[in-house]
């Protein structure tokens, strides 16, 4: 194999990076690098209740300011914009109430820092400045930020327009499950609670549009992770022919996931540029990034193992609720993907999970980093610590004990299949991955992640005339 090549079935060659002398040498271009004439600068009117509702947006006050060319409502907007909502990525039969955002709000907003009106001016300074002015009669209502009281009967609703806070269901379960509890030499439970995180990217999200009556062609910068899902949305919305519409994603200053879904400035500032026939950029700063990018998580384990006297695992559970915020934009699939990797690299005779979706009135959560596989793995990794602790096994021999070997795959009883080859080195050789190699000798045990939290104490005790072990959380 060629070390300077790398082709379909190269592995491992060597690559020439083609980006790093334009970005050292600081000649890369980012979208808010870009500069066409006519260009105009947009500033979002958002939220500042976490919910609210509303019957009129004023924009007078705004539009008397010099420089100031629009103040945009929901019904300035182009009729699919205006009133239907931004299409679901991965929408899933589970999911009873599928709501997702309307790109300006129309009568009720759900979150701090939700878009109701954008102002078109020559800069932004002035543009942001309007925006401070435009008159909105709020009459703030009940909200819920943390998903344990949104799922509680009689709790405040996050949508007035909706009878429950929960937006999915999402059961999984194989195996005689029960039998392995009800039988087990030893049970251990934990509750962990894994809160929010927001991907802090370099450069904040950004939109330049461009609209070209003689060709009929809308081109659309985009920091964006997507630009593919970016366009057909875009064109969905617009009800134009995808081939009319041209998105192009530059060099993008970081992106974590919380630049991979379809936001509302997506669609606003490609339908204002159009509707004015002049560039408009936008680009978002830091207290807007806090506000309104997508974040990842809040959720709240309650999981259990059965093992024998081994170690070795005889069954899992657990229930998980998962907070989604005020919408989903990216349906469940942080969630859904938690509860299938959860078993992790183990075999896992029997297995029972279920997860609840909440809807609570915060910015919404989508695929941040993992998309749900580090809390899965968190989980999990923090019971087979339990289990080493309790029955004095150490931690590395614990997982070979347990761990998928090669002549069992592939492993698909809990819906997904696993390669022979991922885990062939680490069941030969367990001290040499990197998930067992705090506890080998001479080597310090890593400190708990800041991200995460768990609750560790536990008591012991045993049924009376059983040599059975049960374990809980206390405290």
């Amino acid at each position: 194999m060629g070390a300077d090549n790398l082709g379909a079935k190269h592995f491992g060659a060597r690559i020439t990076r083609l980006e790093d002398p334009a970005l050292l040498t600081g000649r890369g271009q980012f979208t808010d690098d870009l500069t066409l004439p006519g260009m105009l600068h947009a500033a979002f009117v958002r939220s500042p209740y976490a919910h609210a509702r509303f019957s009129k947006v004023d924009g007078a006050a705004a539009m008397a300011m010099p420089g100031v060319h629009a103040v945009f409502a929901a019904d300035d907007m182009p009729p699919r914009i205006a009133t239907g909502q931004i299409p679901m990525l991965v929408p899933n039969p589970a999911i009873r109430t599928p709501r997702t955002q309307i790109a300006l709000a129309r009568d009720e907003v759900c979150y701090v820092g939700q878009t109701v009106a954008v102002v078109i001016a020559d800069s932004r300074p002035l543009a942001e400045d309007a925006a401070a002015v435009v008159a909105i009669d709020w009459e703030p209502l009940a909200a819920v930020s943390d998903a344990r009281d949104a799922v509680k009967p009689g709790a405040a609703r996050v949508h007035a327009d909706l009878e429950a806070n929960i937006a999915a269901f999402v059961p999984m379960t194989y195996g005689d499950v029960e039998g392995a509890f009800r039988n087990a030499p030893h049970v251990f439970e934990e509750k962990m609670d894994m809160h929010r995180g927001a991907a802090m990217t370099l450069e904040g999200r950004a939109v330049l549009a461009s609209f070209e009556p003689a060709s009929d062609m809308l081109t659309v910068w985009s920091s964006t992770q997507t630009p593919h899902l970016c366009r057909g949305t875009l064109a969905d919305l617009l009800e134009r022919n995808v081939e009319s519409v041209r998105v192009i994603a530059p060099l993008v200053g970081g992106g974590f996931g919380t630049k991979a879904p379809f936001y509302p400035e997506e669609a606003v500032i490609p339908a204002a540029a159009m509707k004015l026939g002049r560039p408009v950029k936008w680009q978002e700063d830091r207290r807007e990034h806090f506000l309104s990018s997508t974040q990842e998580r809040d959720q709240y384990w309650t999981a259990s193992i059965a093992v024998d006297g081994e170690g070795k695992i005889l069954g899992l559970r657990a229930t998980m609720l998962h907070d989604t915020g005020a919408y989903l934009p990216w349906g469940i699939i942080v969630p859904f993907i938690a509860s299938t990797t959860f078993p992790g690299p183990y075999v896992v005779p029997a297995y029972k999970i279920e997860s609840t979706v909440a809807l609570t009135n915060r910015v919404p959560t989508t695929v941040v980093r993992g998309a749900g596989r580090p809390q899965a793995v968190f989980a999990m990794e923090r019971l087979m610590d339990r289990v080493a602790r309790e029955l004095g096994i150490d931690r590395a021999e614990l997982r070979a004990r347990n761990i998928i070997k090669p002549e069992q795959m592939p492993a698909t009883a809990s819906r997904w299949s696993m390669s022979a080859a991922i885990f062939r080195r680490a069941s030969a050789a367990p001290s040499r991955c990197p998930i067992m190699t705090a506890s080998a000798p001479g080597r310090k045990r890593p400190a708990p992640r800041a991200a995460m939290s768990e609750s560790a104490s536990a008591t012991m005790w045993r049924a009376p005339g059983s040599a059975r072990s049960r374990a809980s959380p206390s405290g």
